[in-house]
C-alpha cells in the first residue's frame, strides 16, 4: 500500500504543482517580516519608521476568514516550508516553546507559551532555549554561503531585540491563543523551502537508530506511518519475530509525510479511492481537483464525477478511511457498484405499505447505493449513523467513537445496533460487499429497532416513524433474501393482509387459514384493545407485552386479558360486527408455527395498518 500512496502522491504533485502549498491555512496571529541590516558591526532592523515602529506593510494580525491579501499570501507560503514534521521533531524539544515553526528564517509561537514559561523559567530562560535549542538545531540545516549570512543577522538580532520586538508589536493587548511569526522579510519562498527539504529528509524518519544504508540509500521506518513506545512496555509487541515493520528509503518517506500532510489540511476526501492501474492512475488527480478546486466536498459526488468523467464503472482502487490522522480502514475494491438491484438483477422499489399517501422511499432505477445509505440504512439507527453539518456535508460515523444521547434519539439499544452493523454497512455501501449484509442481519436491525421505538414512544407520537421503519424492512427483502420470492413477498402479503383480513371480519362464511392470518389479524385486534386505554400516557409500548409472548397459548391469555380489561367498553350489538368476527377468529386458530417471536412482523403489521372496523 505504500507503493499505491507514493504514487498517488507523485500523480498529484505532477498534475496540480501548486496543491500543497494551497493546502496550509493561517493560524490567528501576528506575522512578522523583519528586514535585518548590519551597520557599523551591529545587526538593527531596517524596516521601521521614524519613530523605531515596524512599517505597517510588514506586520499583519490575522484572523479568522479574514481576507488573505499578498502579504498573508506569503506568510501562509512560510508556514508551509516551516511546518514541523511531528510534535517530537520541533528545533527545542526540551520546553517546546518555539513550537510553531523548523525554519532557520522564522520563529513561530504563541503568547500563552510565552507567559507560561516567563513564570518557570524566566526571559533568560526563554532566550537560552531560543538560542541555544531553536537556532543551535536550526543551523545544521543552513548552507554556505549567503544562506549562512542571513542566518547569522536573523539568530543575532533576535537574541539581542526579542523582548524589545515583543514590545513593538504591542504584545501585552494580543489574544492569550494567538500566535506569532517572525520571518526574515528579503528572502523568497524557495530560500526558506530549500532548508525545510533538507529538515524534511532527516526527520521523516522516525529515529536514526533505526535506519540502515543499503547501496548508498538510507532506508527508515516512516514517521507517518509508524511510532515507537519504547516507555510504555505495555504498547510494546511482545510476541513479534520481528522489531521493525517495512522500511523504506527517503523519497518514499516524504511522499507518505506528504500524503498525511494533505490530509490533515482537509485536501482529500474521507474516504479516499486511491486507483492502482496505471490506465486510471489520472483519476486519483481528478478526486483531489473535484475536491479541492470545484467544490465537490461530498463522497458520493465525486464518485458521481469519476463516473461521468470515465464513462464505465469505476474498478480497481484502494479505499482508505483516515481518523484522527490515521489509517483505520484499507481495502481493495476491485468493482464499485453505484445502482443497487435485487438477487435476480432487477430494479426494485421500497415504498409505505401503511400510510394513506402512496409514498417511495428508493427506487433503484432514480437511486443509487449513497441515497440508500441516507434514506433507508440510517434511518435504522434513527439517523444517528450519518448527519448532515450545517455546511451541508455528511458527517460519518463508522468508525469514530459514539456518545450516547437519549434525547437525539440515540438509546442504548440504537448504539449497540450501530457498534454492531456500522462496519458491514460502510464495506455494503463505499465496497460494494454485498454479501456482509444478510437477510437474518436485517431482521434483526428492524426488529431491534422497531421494538426500542415502542418502549420510547409517549402519546402515539412513533407511529410514522414505526410505519416507515416496517415499510423499509419488508421492502428490502428482495435486496437481501437469498429465498426470496413472490410467494414470500413480506410486501406483498401486508397489501394483500390488509385486503384479506377486512373480508374475514366481514363476512361469517370466511376464516383465518394461514399463520399470516393469524398474526395481522391478532395486531388488529391487540390495537383495538390498547386505544381504549383511558391512561394519561397512552403510547406503543403497551404492546411490547404482547410481543415478549414466545408461546400461542400465552399470546392469547395476554389479548384475553386486556380485552377483560376493557369489556365494558365495547357494546353488545344484535349482530355480530368486525371485532366480534375477528376476535373469535384469531382466538380460535392454533398457529403452525408455535414460537411467536417468528410472527413478529406480522404482528407490528397489522397493528400499525389501517384498522378494519368499521364500528368504534
Amino acid at each position: 500500500m505504500i507503493k499505491e500512496i507514493c504514487q498517488f502522491v507523485e500523480i498529484i504533485e505532477e498534475q496540480i504543482p501548486n496543491i500543497f502549498e494551497e493546502g496550509v491555512k493561517l493560524k490567528e496571529g501576528v506575522y512578522i517580516a523583519l528586514d535585518i541590516g548590519l551597520e557599523d558591526g551591529k545587526y538593527v532592523l531596517k524596516n521601521v519608521d521614524e519613530n523605531g515602529n515596524i512599517l505597517k506593510e510588514d506586520i499583519g494580525l490575522y484572523k479568522k476568514d479574514e481576507e488573505i491579501n499578498p502579504f498573508f499570501e506569503k506568510c501562509r507560503l512560510i508556514l508551509q516550508y516551516s511546518t514541523p514534521v511531528s510534535s517530537a521533531k520541533i528545533f527545542n524539544p526540551n520546553k517546546k516553546i518555539f513550537n510553531l515553526t523548523c525554519n532557520p528564517y522564522a520563529i513561530g509561537f504563541t503568547k500563552k507559551i510565552i507567559n507560561k514559561n516567563i513564570e518557570s523559567i524566566g526571559k533568560d530562560g526563554i532566550l537560552e532555549e531560543l538560542t541555544q535549542q531553536y537556532f543551535k538545531k536550526a543551523e545544521v540545516f543552513v548552507e554556505e554561503g549567503k544562506a549562512k549570512i542571513w542566518f547569522e543577522g536573523f539568530k543575532s538580532y533576535l537574541k539581542e531585540n526579542f523582548w524589545d520586538l515583543l514590545e513593538k508589536i504591542d504584545y501585552a493587548s494580543l489574544k492569550n491563543d494567538y500566535s506569532i511569526i517572525f520571518f526574515l522579510k528579503s528572502l523568497t519562498i524557495e530560500d526558506f523551502k530549500i532548508p525545510y527539504q533538507k529538515y524534511l529528509k532527516q526527520n521523516v524518519f522516525n529515529k536514526a537508530d533505526y535506519n540502515i544504508l543499503y547501496e548508498d540509500i538510507t532506508y527508515g521506518i516512516s514517521d507517518s506511518l509508524s511510532t515507537f513506545n519504547d516507555k510504555k512496555r505495555f504498547l510494546q509487541h511482545q510476541s513479534a519475530s520481528f522489531r521493525y515493520n517495512y522500511r523504506i528509503h527517503g523519497g518514499d518517506a516524504q511522499l507518505v509525510w506528504k500524503f498525511y500532510q494533505l490530509n490533515q489540511n482537509k485536501q482529500l476526501p474521507n474516504p479516499l479511492p486511491i486507483f492502482v492501474d496505471r490506465n486510471e492512475a489520472d483519476l486519483n488527480a481528478n478526486v483531489v481537483k473535484l475536491f479541492n478546486h470545484d467544490g465537490v466536498v461530498g463522497y458520493s459526488e465525486i464518485i458521481s464525477s469519476l463516473l461521468n468523467i470515465k464513462g464505465t464503472d469505476l474498478q480497481n482502487f484502494y479505499l482508505l478511511f483516515i481518523h484522527k490522522g490515521r489509517i483505520v480502514d484499507l481495502d481493495f475494491v476491485p468493482v464499485f457498484k453505484y445502482t443497487l438491484k435485487d438477487k435476480d438483477g432487477n430494479d426494485f422499489i421500497v415504498k409505505e405499505l401503511f400510510g394513506a399517501e402512496p409514498i417511495i422511499y428508493f427506487n433503484s432505477k432514480e437511486h443509487n447505493v449513497f441515497d440508500f445509505q441516507f434514506i433507508i440504512v440510517n434511518y435504522i439507527f434513527n439517523n444517528q449513523l450519518i448527519q448532515k453539518t450545517k455546511a451541508g456535508t455528511l458527517w460519518l460515523k463508522y468508525f469514530e467513537d459514539i456518545e450516547i444521547k437519549t434525547e437525539y434519539g440515540l438509546t442504548e439499544t440504537i448504539y449497540n445496533l450501530i457498534y454492531k452493523y456500522r462496519k458491514a454497512w460502510y464495506d455494503f455501501i463505499y465496497k460494494s460487499k454485498q454479501q456482509e449484509i444478510t437477510i437474518t442481519m436485517i431482521n434483526e436491525m428492524f426488529k431491534d429497532s422497531i421494538v426500542d421505538d415502542l418502549r420510547h414512544d409517549e402519546e402515539f407520537k412513533k407511529t410514522s416513524q414505526i410505519r416507515k421503519k416496517l415499510s423499509l424492512w419488508f421492502g428490502l427483502q428482495p435486496l437481501f433474501d437469498n429465498n426470496f420470492n413472490k410467494r414470500n413477498n413480506m410486501a406483498n402479503k401486508t397489501v394483500e393482509l390488509q385486503t384479506k383480513i377486512r373480508e374475514i371480519a366481514q363476512n361469517e362464511s370466511l376464516h383465518i387459514s394461514t399463520d399470516d392470518e393469524f398474526a395481522f389479524a391478532a395486531g388488529q385486534i391487540i390495537w383495538k384493545l390498547l386505544i381504549q386505554s383511558e391512561s394519561a400516557n397512552r403510547s406503543h409500548a403497551l404492546l411490547e407485552p404482547f410481543l415478549q409472548k414466545t408461546e400461542p397459548i400465552l399470546f392469547k391469555q395476554a389479548i384475553a386479558n386486556t380485552f377483560n380489561m376493557y369489556k365494558y367498553k365495547f357494546v353488545l350489538y344484535p349482530n355480530k360486527y368486525e371485532f366480534d368476527k375477528l376476535f373469535s377468529e384469531v382466538m380460535g386458530y392454533e398457529p403452525d408455527i408455535k414460537n411467536m417471536k417468528e410472527h413478529l412482523p406480522m404482528i407490528l403489521a397489522g397493528y400499525f395498518s389501517e384498522s378494519v372496523f368499521k364500528k368504534q
